[in-house]
């Protein structure tokens, strides 16, 4: 498992998804507080850039079939980086959704192409613990991402934050640049070494992808929608009235910590138990977590981080650690699933379609979710995304159902070999 590229990638993804943390849960509040924007301009300054992916992620994928993953990589990274820096010149929310937007076509190659490529190292049999360990480090850095963000921006402002997030992103593409392996494969010397490439409009009617899209749609529509607001909730006087963005960060960091620790264990799972009932089962929980979000007690304390005024919510705080220990075990068993189905029709074909159905559901979530805050108020929000997100794991499991054989046939196909420059251990 621990090969050059796997090593790379993971590190790579660590710092960068630390990076992108930083600022993403800021964003809502920067474009309301400062800049003085609608609900529509906070829904969008949070799932902007996935106008950006929706457009370009099934292209990427596709094109990382034939060309090679790394290049997409590489670029990503340096896009995601431009796009940071354009925060700081912003004076606007409408520029600030631009480059939000720009960020996503970064995102549309950094995200799905790294997946394929350790869904190319995963052999049959183990793309649970392959895809639970790699899991670790966007999990990990996604949770520390906020709770740095937000201490920087407590103490030294947003453009401090912003600043610090171009910082990393840049490295991070350097360093993929002249550290990570090229991942080729063997195509042009043995057909029997390489997956099978189904056209794109081929790959889209199959019921096994259909499944796989949904899911990622639908789960994305409803967390588009809380988790654009979930800052405003805990910081606003319509919500908590924390006034603390450190809590904010915390929130966001102790749901993807706990989902690190558990990464390895739920991979491990994904490999020995029913990979849709665990993704179903999963989600499902999550989905109760985010409806009774505005239920919870709203009991606050009062506290000091080095010196900064911290106010903590006990109760939505434990909430959020539960939600991120149910998420933990779908992520490893959904991924595994879309490798096996990558190795029968393409493997950057697949995680563009399913970036693609993340990305209708989170633009389309977070649209939604300002027109339910607009009209039920902010607690509102919280009980469509529970209830949406509910109905996406239904949904999964009847078209697995309906894809079951299908999905035995894609779990059976050998692993295609790799180059010499990724060779598995």
């Amino acid at each position: 498992m621990w090969t050059r590229g796997f090593i790379v990638l993971w590190i790579a993804m660590l710092v960068a998804m630390a990076g992108i943390g930083m600022v993403s849960p800021l964003l809502p509040i920067y474009v309301r507080d400062d800049l003085g924007g609608p609900e529509i301009a906070v829904a969008l300054s949070f799932s902007g850039l996935a106008l950006a992916q929706l457009v370009a992620s099934p292209f990427v994928g596709r094109l990382g079939d034939y060309i090679g993953t790394k290049p997409f990589i590489v670029t990503g990274f340096l896009i995601y980086c431009l796009g940071a820096v354009g925060y700081l010149f912003a004076d606007n929310w409408q520029l600030v959704i631009a480059f939000r937007m720009i960020t996503g076509f970064g995102a549309a190659s950094v995200f799905p192409m790294t997946l394929a490529y350790i869904g190319r190292l995963a052999p049959p049999g183990r793309e649970g613990a392959f895809m639970g360990t790699f899991s670790v480090s966007q999990i990990l850095g996604f949770g520390v991402g906020p709770l740095l963000g937000g201490t920087i921006r407590d103490a030294f402002g947003s453009e401090n934050a912003f600043l610090t997030m171009a910082i990393m992103l840049g490295a991070t593409g350097l360093a993929t640049l002249l550290f990570l392996p090229p991942d080729r494969m063997e195509s042009d010397t043995s057909e029997s070494q390489s997956e099978q490439r189904l056209p794109l409009m081929q790959v889209v009617k199959l019921p096994l992808v259909q499944a796989a899209i949904s899911i990622q749609l639908l789960i994305a529509l409803g967390f588009g929608a809380s988790f654009s607001f979930l800052a405003i909730f805990v910081i606003s006087e319509e919500g908590l009235g924390t006034g603390s963005a450190m809590f904010v960060g915390i929130l966001f960091g102790a749901r993807s910590i706990i989902g690190a620790i558990m990464q390895p264990i739920a991979g491990r799972a994904a490999d020995r138990y029913n990979r849709v009932v665990l993704v179903v089962t999963a989600f499902s929980i999550s989905a109760l977590g985010q409806f009774f979000i505005p239920s919870v007690p709203r009991d606050l304390v009062e506290t000091s981080f080095f010196g900064t005024a911290l106010v903590i919510a006990p109760w939505l705080l434990a909430l959020m650690i539960g939600v991120g220990l149910a998420e933990a075990f779908a992520m490893p068993a959904s991924q595994a699933i879309f490798v096996s189905v990558g190795r029968s029709v393409g493997m950057g074909s697949v995680m563009g379609l399913n970036q693609m159905g993340g990305s209708i559901g989170f633009l389309s979530g977070s649209l939604i979710g300002a027109v339910v805050v607009s009209n039920f108020g902010i607690d509102g929000v919280f009980r469509y995304a529970g209830i949406v997100s509910f109905l996406g794991a239904f949904v999964f499991l009847l078209l697995m159902r309906r894809a079951a054989a299908e999905l035995r046939a894609a779990e059976s196909l050998p692993a295609p070999e790799a180059s010499p420059g990724i060779a598995r251990s």
